[in-house]
């Protein structure tokens, strides 16, 4: 089974300038690669204008390997 991790990162935040970094995963399991990353590219393409008007990025990764979950 597959899952899409994905980690959004926000630059230099407060008077600290602090990098503030959050982990999460979409709450679907995948049975292979291919359907995984079909549903990753569907997402992205979904989220893309929003996130450039925002000049925000996430990073998004299908695994197997949920004990090492960092995208």
């Amino acid at each position: 089974m597959f899952k899409i991790f994905a980690v959004i990162c926000f630059l230099n935040i407060g008077v600290l300038d602090q990098t503030l970094c959050f982990k999460s995963d979409v709450p679907v399991l995948f049975n292979d690669s291919n359907e995984c990353n079909f549903a990753l590219d569907n997402i992205v393409d979904y989220m893309d204008y929003d996130l450039k008007e925002r000049k925000t990025t996430i990073v998004f990764r299908c695994s197997s390997d949920w004990s090492n979950s960092n995208a």
